[in-house]
């Protein structure tokens, strides 16, 4: 007998079909869509600051970024990072996939594209020093969805997984919490012969198992995020208050009511009544048909199984169907104080995979939504396309983006290249001598010298992380930015020589950059005027 050797064809032919075409379509979209960021260096102003570091930790409750961060190195390299962001993303995928029971080969594309080229991960990887462990903080939560669905005790080892996303990044809870009720809802329309039953058309209705497995779900979250609470607060026991992350978990029930309506709200304004700035009109337009396909298939679906027969089941499946776009607005109510971005919106991507799973659902011969004949055809042919539609301007948003920052780095290094060259040619500076750029473009009056020619950029004003000219050019970010990208000597200049230097009448009284005698020595520093600030008022 002759044993088989081949461990790693072994390995794949236990994997599904379908799995597989699902990881390699992420995994190659992924490399398609953000190829411009992986080929480049496009840093934002978090970037430029953490580029050797995963930025902040214990102290906003990620306490996980530290032990993740090293996997793939602590350098912002973006290739590097990248790959191993898409890797993971792509496993998501995969889970997601397996998680909601599609079997499709139409879904095993459909999801993986929605999940690498939704916009949030476009945000991610502005944030390249930390994309790597955001990847992985949405792989947890989606392998806690999966294993809760899939395994009857799989809620240990859920609980952990999620406990440990949100040490990476809190709002993935929302994914793993939106994943759990799409799977409730596809669960309502399974229609299976009951055990023991033999008579023709005599079937069971999966309201009551639904009804339990969306009460241990429930809990599940709940036990989740109170055991992350309570490591969190243990870890570090004042977390930062920043974006409302001191008041994670802790709910007032007085408010529960609006915070609801606020987080349905939310998501309405981003597919339909007031979208993101980076939504052009016929995105917009595939946003509304991708909200009235779900709502078509939910109604469609209510009629078919004639739920208004069951009162108790008809109620459960609106419960359901309502539950999903509250858990995708959700963080509004786990974070009510937060300044809510793109990148804690990722769970918005179920929208676009609950609609491909009704499709899949729908088109199933046996029991599904359509009589034979071509309208199936048609309609799945529809459904297909505006999701890949959707996946196109995904892209073609995602690369304007990605060359809009590099537009606004190159501007911003000649524009340091330009103000060293002036220091280093001022009568009297010596090499490593103090110097300091001082005026913040955010309170002057003087028009931006590099914005002048905008390019469109508000557009993404709305895509958290993209890098325009203005945050590349703050107090926070110059220090760095020279040191790491013009490559000089930068000597510390305390704040309080910054605010004596600004107090002083010789100060007051020099012209702003590019002017002559802006560069001046006060308080033996040599000062760079950028602009005149407007005091704030």
């Amino acid at each position: 007998m002759t044993q088989n050797t081949d461990m790693i064809r072994e390995f794949l032919g236990k994997i599904p079909a379908r799995i597989r075409w699902c990881f390699c379509t992420g995994f190659l979209s992924g490399l398609l869509i953000h190829a411009y960021m992986f080929a480049n260096k496009l840093p934002n102003w978090d970037d430029i600051n953490n580029v050797g570091t995963y930025g902040v930790g214990s102290e906003f409750g990620r306490w996980f970024l530290k032990y993740v961060n090293p996997l793939d190195g602590i350098w912002s390299v973006p290739w590097l990072g990248g790959l191993f962001a898409v890797t993971f993303l792509a496993f998501a995928s995969c889970l997601v996939l397996s998680a909601l029971d599609l079997k499709s080969l139409t879904s095993a594309v459909l999801v993986p594209l929605m999940m690498l080229s939704f916009p949030s991960v476009c945000s991610m990887f502005t944030f390249m020093f930390t994309a790597d462990c955001y990847a992985v903080g949405i792989f947890l939560a989606c392998a806690a969805a999966w294993l809760i669905r899939r395994y009857r005790y799989g809620f240990l080892a859920g609980i952990a997984l999620l406990v440990f996303s949100l040490g990476l990044y809190q709002a993935y809870l929302c994914l793993a919490m939106g994943i759990l009720v799409c799977g409730l809802f596809l669960d309502m329309l399974r229609e299976e012969k009951a055990e023991g039953q033999d008579r023709p058309g005599e079937k069971s209705f999966p309201e009551k198992k639904v009804f339990l497995d969306g009460v241990k779900s429930f809990l599940v979250l709940l036990v989740s995020v109170a055991v992350y609470s309570f490591a969190a607060r243990q870890i570090f026991p004042e977390l930062d208050s920043y974006n409302g992350l001191s008041q994670m978990g802790r709910i007032d029930p007085v408010r529960l009511p609006r915070l609801i309506l606020r987080a349905y709200r939310w998501v309405a304004e981003y597919f339909i009544l007031k979208p993101y700035t980076f939504v052009n009109g016929f995105s917009q337009v595939l946003n509304v048909i991708t909200c009235l396909l779900a709502a078509a298939f939910v109604i469609a679906w209510f009629v078919k199984k004639r739920l208004w027969r069951r009162p108790a089941a008809a109620l459960l499946y609106l419960f359901l169907a309502a539950a999903v776009p509250l858990a995708m607005g959700s963080i509004i109510i786990m974070a009510p104080d937060a300044s809510v971005s793109m990148l804690m919106l990722y769970q918005y991507v179920l929208l676009y995979i609950f609609v491909a799973a009704l499709l899949e659902r729908s088109l199933r011969k046996e029991d599904g939504l359509f009589a034979a004949g071509r309208f199936p055809g048609i309609v799945g042919l529809f459904v297909t396309i505006v999701l890949l539609l959707v996946g196109y301007e995904n892209f073609v948003v995602t690369n304007e983006a990605y060359f809009r920052m590099d537009i606004a780095y190159e501007r911003a290094y000649a524009y340091y290249n330009r103000i060293m060259e002036r220091i280093e040619s001022t009568e009297g500076y010596q090499p490593g001598d103090a110097f300091a750029l001082v005026g913040e473009y955010g309170l002057s009056e003087t028009p931006d010298l590099l914005g002048s020619y905008s390019m469109d950029g508000e557009r993404f004003d709305d895509l958290s992380g993209v890098a325009r000219e203005t945050g590349l050019l703050t107090s926070g970010v110059r220090h760095n930015f020279m040191k790491i990208y013009i490559g000089v000597k930068m000597p510390d200049v305390s704040e309080e020589t910054l605010e004596a230097i600004r107090q002083t009448e010789e100060y007051r009284n020099m012209p702003s950059y590019p002017a002559e005698g802006c560069v001046r020595k006060i308080l033996d520093v040599w000062v760079v005027k950028t602009c005149e600030e407007t005091p704030a008022k």
